[in-house]
This record gives structure tokens, sequence and C-alpha cells, in this order.
């Protein structure tokens, strides 16, 4: 038997133990263990329990710890399966953990508008003793007023120290990680400038391992933010083709290994990018600086804007692109709004494949690039996305559905805009601003 399974093996009987006799056959049981029917759990709970996972191989074992640890949700538990299993038993990671208690623990107002134990109540049970390493668990004090000594009355425990040393901020489950930096930013508990920044903070640190925080609603006019998985894309970004001016690209592949491609024939039609390796995203500055040495002007913002305004034909989207710009233009820096982008591309016209049409939709009207791998896509419906003429059209309706379907099943946040919403200036012009607003809110830009 390997080290890392006899480890093991000696945790989870150990687990096994602290349930009753009666208990213990049917939990067992439920895991799909099967102990030695020829012993008694009343004679010994432990060598029982062995018996049973002493059948199953390493990888069941370990299959069974990952089980059992999101069972338990025991920070005690989760410290002995560090020696085997690392961190692999959490979505944060023992590096996350490690920096965002170091991060909090220099945060300014750390309890916000609360006090400190309303803050940890309910995520930790502040009524348990603290295990300081002495030998019988009466002399020791609980939790709270080993806290209340050294953190609050004597100030000779950091709020670092207090998140990993006595709460085992490290070890506690995903769950309670989530539930807590929710708290933190709570608008019970803080509100305005300070949650910001404190969202701000922790999405930098939490984004590493896939989540972030992000808005979900109001209460009393304050935002509540929950952590939410990223719907985010890690391939590396090669190319991107875009704003073509009035026909489709000639695109040719360069070389087929690398998946490099190259713009044959009339190449001004349309823009081709070739990202940095590990861009991780695409900034209005940075597409302007590429653009710099084919301008045509002194400004070469306003020509770049030019270039791309020219690639649309539909009023709508010039109007949406242009409020865009107009809205952050005065920024330093924010996300390109990039018009007219080919997600998908067949060389061939609809008429040449006839019934067999690979891609329905092939160009996108705006694409996004944010960083860590978001994606964003937004369509401005016009009734030609669901109607024939002035008939509304199933089919077409249906296609554009599949398409939003497939966009956000390989990782693309699709947002779409129906041309009414276009009909009323004043209207649409808060409801743009609104939009990109509450989208960069969400993503702490």
């Amino acid at each position: 038997m390997s080290k890392k399974k006899d480890g093991l093996i000696e945790i989870l009987a150990q687990y096994f133990w602290n349930y009753k006799s009666y208990e213990i056959d049917g939990v067992m049981k439920s895991y799909g263990i099967s102990p030695n029917e020829s012993l008694n759990p009343h004679d010994n709970k432990k060598i029982y329990a062995k018996t049973g996972l002493e059948k199953l191989s390493e990888e069941k074992i370990v299959e069974l710890s990952h089980h059992i640890v999101k069972d338990a949700e025991s920070a005690f538990l989760n410290r002995q399966m560090e020696n085997y299993l690392g961190d692999s038993i959490f979505e944060f990671t023992y590096v996350t953990r490690r920096k965002l208690a170091e991060y909090l623990g220099m945060c300014p107002n750390f309890e916000g508008n609360l006090t400190l134990d309303e803050l940890l109540s309910g995520i930790w049970d502040l009524d348990e003793p603290f295990d300081d390493g002495e030998m019988f668990v009466f002399s020791r004090a609980s939790i709270w007023d080993y806290i209340m000594q050294h953190v609050i009355r004597n100030d000779d425990i950091s709020y670092k120290d207090m998140l990993l040393n006595i709460l085992n901020f490290k070890y506690i489950s995903d769950d309670s990680v989530i539930k807590f930096l929710e708290k933190m930013v709570n608008p019970e508990t803080r509100t305005g400038e300070e949650q910001e920044e404190y969202v701000k903070g922790i999405n930098e640190i939490i984004s590493a391992d896939g989540f972030e925080l992000a808005v979900s609603g109001k209460t009393s006019n304050e935002l509540i933010y929950k952590v939410y998985r990223k719907n985010a894309i890690c391939s590396n970004m090669k190319n991107l083709v875009f704003a073509p001016l009035g026909k489709k690209p000639d695109i040719v592949i360069d070389d087929a290994i690398d998946n490099e491609l190259k713009i044959v024939g009339d190449t001004d039609n349309c823009l081709f990018y070739n990202f940095e390796p590990n861009s991780d995203g695409l900034s209005w500055k940075t597409l302007v600086k590429w653009w710099e040495p084919k301008s045509l002007n002194e400004n070469v913002q306003q020509d770049l804007f030019t270039r791309l305004l020219n690639s649309m034909d539909s009023k709508p989207e010039k109007y949406f692109f242009t409020q865009y710009y107009k809205i952050y233009e005065e920024r330093e820096d924010f996300p390109a709004l990039i018009p007219q982008v080919y997600l998908h591309y067949d060389p061939h016209a609809k008429i040449w494949r006839g019934s067999g049409v690979v891609y329905t939709h092939q160009r996108m009207d705006f694409l996004m690039l944010l960083s860590n791998g978001v994606r964003i896509v937004i369509e401005i419906d016009g009734k030609q996305h669901y109607s024939e003429g002035d008939k509304s059209s199933p089919k077409l309706y249906s296609e554009m559905v599949i398409d939003t379907r497939e966009l956000q099943l390989k990782g693309y946040e699709v947002y779409r805009f129906g041309g009414y919403e276009f009909m009323n200036i004043t209207e649409s012009k808060r409801m743009i601003g609104d939009f990109f607003e509450k989208l960069f809110k969400k993503y702490s830009i």
C-alpha cells in the first residue's frame, strides 16, 4: 500500500470513527464502502472502517476524500488532508487564501459598520474552544475570547494572523470563503467608495481561481455583490478579423500548424490584428497604438474611429458605437468596442453552399475583450434577425437563438439589443450609458 493511500485511509477511518456504532455502517455504505461483515462496529469502529477502505484503489480513496471533504466542511479534516492532497480539495487555492488574508489584513476599517463578532459570526462558530496547543480542552478559551484578548484588547495579533492562525482561513470550506467575502462587501458592512475598493482588491486576487464579485442586485439603493464563477475563455488569443468595408475578407492559412492566417487580395478591405503572446484583453489605447503606422491623419484616434465607423451600415449600430466612445473618450484607457468581428468564417457564400451552410451567422456586431479571458459579444437586432420583409419568421428567430446558445456554450457573454430601443434618442443614450456602467461595475473596470 502506498504512503498516500495509507495516510488517507487513517484520516478517513478516524472520520468515520466519529459516528456512533449504529450509524457507521449506513454512512459508509452511502459512500459505496463495504466493511467486513464478519466484524462488529461496536467492537472497534476504526478497524471496522479500515476493512472497507482498504478494499478501494488509491484512485478511489482520493476521489472519496474529495467527496467527504465537501460533505464534512471541517477545517480540521481539511488540514489533515493537506500532506496528501495539497489544495486540490479546494477551488480557492492556498495561495489565493493567503493573499486574501494579507490584503484584507491591510485594508482600513476591517469590520466596516459591524462589530468584529457580527462580521465573523455565521461563518465561524466563535463559541468553539480555540486550540492553542494545550492538552485539555476545558482549559481553552473560546475562539471569540481569544480574539477579544489578542486582537481587540492587547492588539498583539493582526487581522491577517487572526484569519490564518485563529480562524483557519486556509482550511475552511470554499462555501465559507464565499460567504465571508460576500459579507465583507455587503452594504450592511460597507458602501460607496469603500465597498468599491474592497470589491476591486478582492477581485484582483480571486480572478486567478476563476471567480469574481459581481453586482447581483440592490437593497435600499445600495449594491449587493455575490461571488460568481467567471465566464472566461482561457485559450490564447491569436487573430482578430474585423471592420470589413463592403465585402468578405479574402483569407488564407499561412501556416496551418501555428494557426497563422493571412489576408490577401484587397488587404485594405478588412482589418487584421495579431495579438501578442499571452495578451489579456484589448483596450482602446492598445488598438490606437497598433493603428498609428496605418493612420492617414495626425489625430490617430479620430482616424481609427472613422475607419471603424465606416464598416457599419446600420444606423442603430453606428449610434451605439458612437455613444460608447463619447461616454469614455475622456478616460485614459478603456476596453475597445470592436465592430463587425468575424468569430466564425466560411470563405464560400451561402449560394455556393446551398443547404449545407456551415455558419448561419459569421460576423458579430461588436466584440469586447476584457481582462482574465472575458469575452463580450453585443448584437443589435434589426427586424432582419427575426422577420422576412414585414412577416415574422420563426426560422430566422430560431437561428438567432441557436447562435446565441452556441456562443454562450463556448464561454462568450452575449448581450442583445432590439433596434426599437434606439428609436428615442434621449432614452437610448441613457440606456447605453446604463448598460456599460453596469457591465464595467460587474468586472470592476
